[in-house]
């Protein structure tokens, strides 16, 4: 039992209801004997045996009414002692009652004096709170128990409730324990009143809220971060009943849709959905509120009419019955992963288009080398189609087209090029229908982050035709060449022609002179006329045969046809590309002929233009200039005729050669022979043209030559 110091009584000396009726008969039964031992030892009236046995009438009569009215007393102290001890007993039932019911209160319950307010009675509850015995409170104050401000509160309530005589609830307050530290406490404090309606005590009834009030704090830190990370998240967040209206709203769906919250909140949710959405709400809510998921993409209309692509998810947040009443929904806005997604996928469908429709043969291996991927262009090809080819390895994919030796370099590839080492090299491949086709063919690596082959790209492409065309340059440089060298030929045979012609005329004028001499003569010697005739014959025919091959290299056997000179230009620097990619000059045209035609020998004029440009780069290239730099133009003047100028920015004409640059053996380069220039004028006189020099040139050379007659695209000349 807990302290308690209110009018401890003591029951263990009083007397039993049987025991006063007894008491009450030996009361009577003593005054009988004290009556008879009086009149006996003080009256004298007898003597006491007499008297005890053989009382007289009145004696008797006294006594008889003693003991009578002794037991009236005993029997009538009998029953008022009885209801007395019947109520006792009652008193301490009900005070063990409310004492068991008080001490197992899981509240404190105390009771203070009103004089002082000490102390008096106070609960299991109260001493495991405070962590105080009975002995440590009762008899004792509030400054006697807690620290001064506590004490003060504490005794401020309860004179507030001992003056105004009304209840006083304290919603909290705090108390310091001695081993739970700081308790919150909700408090109740009751004036007790006597008879005279004074207060007599103050009850105090005390809550431990402790836990309470961690759980709200708990929960209302809960509540404050979830609401942060509700208003804070980047998805359209909506709570709504079952009947689909919104009840809460989050503040990103407010700022991004658009919307006022007031125009939300109480708003059904299809409202914001396009028409096709709605349908897909309408079929997705009846098994939300089945199963209490779903999962859908929506369109969200915002106020200004974007409309935005969300993934839709939403949960069902049972209540206490574990009904379904409210949903969360969450929406987040994929508008810009949609749109990348159908960028890419058209980005896909273009790659496709562009990786089918190249010229390229191309394809996509892993790291053992088996074929992923190929394009239309290498199977058709190959003649082959992509599922009987894609799993396999490459090496057994092209074995068929290929020789045995081949087939050992391209095993050998696929090795280097899983090492992470690019491959390059030309094959020949044998297609279906036999044909023999030049593959430039590349093998690339593409490695990882660690530097580990993941892919290989297979790439190919048919040269055979640039093959031929090179071929072909390469026959017409050497009949270029061919030409040049017949053209040499002719202009020195042209020469010897013309110095031999020189003693022919000189032979006949003299043989002519010889014959006028005999007919001064007295007799002419007929054997001599007939010599110096048949010596003049000869000459006349040697020269005819001389002028003859001479006319013949001269015009000669020119094959011409309508060509354009523009066209002229660019062949002549596709035969030079070749010697351009060894040398650090820059060529730059600037065509200005191109609707003009002239009717050439494309050999010879072709054979004109690369002399001019090699006589440029060499030029440059002897002269060490490293910015080195050959222009080309093409025009058609007024009057129909064509022109080329070659300029260079190289050390120019020396000027000595300049009045006899075009003459015969005479060159500015070291171990040129002096016949380029010569035979270039040539070619283009036979052509009707003029191949000239710009002396005043500065900083570099000029050469160029005009064709007669060009014929315009519409036909005018």
């Amino acid at each position: 039992m807990a302290g308690n110091a209110l009018h401890q009584k003591d029951y263990y000396f009083r007397l039993s209801p049987l025991t006063l009726f007894w008491l009450g008969i030996m009361f009577g039964v003593a005054f009988y004997l004290l009556d008879t031992l009086v009149d006996v030892y003080y009256f004298s009236r007898g003597d006491l045996r007499t008297l005890l046995l053989h009382p007289g009438g009145h004696e008797l009569w006294m006594r008889l009414s003693v003991m009578f009215v002794a037991m009236l007393f005993a029997g009538f102290a009998f029953l008022i002692v009885k209801r007395e001890h019947l109520a006792t007993e009652r008193a301490i039932t009900a005070e063990r009652f409310l004492n068991s019911v008080i001490d197992n209160i899981p509240d404190m319950i105390f009771i203070k004096e009103a004089q002082d307010l000490r102390f008096v009675r106070v609960n299991p509850a109260t001493e495991r709170i405070l962590g105080l015995t009975g002995k440590e409170l009762l008899g004792h104050d509030d400054y006697d128990v807690f620290p001064e401000v506590q004490a003060d509160f504490f005794t401020g309530k309860d004179r507030e409730v001992l003056q105004t005589g009304k209840v006083v609830s304290i919603p909290e307050e705090e108390v310091e324990s001695r081993h739970l530290g700081t308790r919150m406490l909700r408090t109740k404090k009751v004036p007790i009143h006597d008879d005279a309606g004074q207060p007599a005590f103050l009850l105090g009834i005390a809550e431990d809220i402790t836990d309470i009030c961690r759980a709200e704090q708990a929960l209302q830190k809960t509540e404050t971060r979830f609401q942060a990370l509700f208003n804070s998240a980047a998805e359209f967040i909506f709570v709504i009943d079952a009947e689909g209206k919104i009840l809460v709203t989050n503040r990103y769906a407010i700022e991004n849709s658009g919307y006022a919250e007031s125009e939300i909140v109480g708003s059904n949710i299809k409202k914001f959905f396009t028409e096709q959405s709605q349908h897909t709400c309408d079929c997705n809510f009846p098994r939300l509120r089945e199963t209490g998921s779903s999962r859908a993409d929506i369109e969200f209309v915002c106020r200004d009419g974007r409309v935005l692509q969300m993934e839709c998810s939403a949960t069902a947040v049972p209540d206490q019955a574990g009904n379904f009443t409210t949903f969360l929904i969450i929406q987040r806005d994929v508008t810009e992963r949609v749109q990348a997604e159908a960028a890419l996928a058209d980005s896909e469908r273009r790659f496709k288009a562009i990786f089918n429709s190249t010229y390229q043969l191309i394809g996509l291996l892993d790291a053992a080398g088996t074929v992923l991927e190929v394009n239309r262009t290498a199977l058709d090809f190959l003649g082959m189609e992509l599922a009987d080819i894609v799993g396999m390895p490459f090496t057994e994919v092209v074995s068929s087209r290929l020789t045995q030796n081949a087939q050992e370099r391209v095993r050998k590839a696929i090795q280097d090029a899983c090492r992470g080492i690019p491959v390059r090299y030309e094959e020949a491949v044998i297609l279906e229908n036999g044909e023999r086709r030049i593959v430039d063919f590349t093998l690339k690596p593409v490695t990882d982050d660690n530097g580990q082959t993941v892919l290989i790209i297979p790439e190919g492409r048919d040269i055979t035709e640039n093959r031929k065309a090179e071929e072909e340059a390469r026959r017409h440089l050497q009949e270029a060449a061919h030409v040049m060298r017949l053209g040499t030929m002719g202009e020195m045979a042209s020469n010897i022609a013309h110095e031999l012609n020189q003693p022919l005329t000189a032979l006949v004028s003299y043989c002519g002179t010889a014959r006028s001499l005999t007919e001064t003569l007295p007799s002419q010697p007929d054997k001599l006329v007939r010599v110096l005739e048949r010596a003049m014959e000869q000459a006349h025919r040697a020269s005819d045969i001389i002028r003859h091959f001479r006319e013949f290299v001269c015009k000669g056997n020119q094959q011409r046809q309508r060509t354009s000179l523009d066209y002229l230009v660019e062949s002549a620097l596709g035969l030079l590309s070749g010697e351009l990619h060894n040398e650090n000059v820059m060529i730059e045209l600037h065509l200005g002929g191109g609707d003009c035609y002239v009717y050439v020998d494309r050999i010879q004029l072709e054979q004109v233009i690369i002399n001019l440009l090699r006589n440029s780069i060499d030029a440059i290239v002897q002269s060490g200039r490293e910015d080195g730099r050959v222009d080309v133009y093409t025009r058609i003047h007024p009057d129909n005729t064509a022109e080329l100028a070659v300029i260079d920015n190289g050390p120019g004409v020396a000027p000595e050669l300049l009045g006899h640059i075009f003459e015969p053996f005479q060159s500015g380069k070291a171990t040129g022979m002096g016949m380029g220039l010569s035979i270039s004028r040539s070619i283009i006189e036979s052509h009707g043209g003029r191949l000239w020099n710009n002396r005043f040139q500065q900083g570099g050379a000029q050469f160029g030559f005009t064709l007669p007659q060009c014929e315009r695209e519409n036909g005018t000349e």
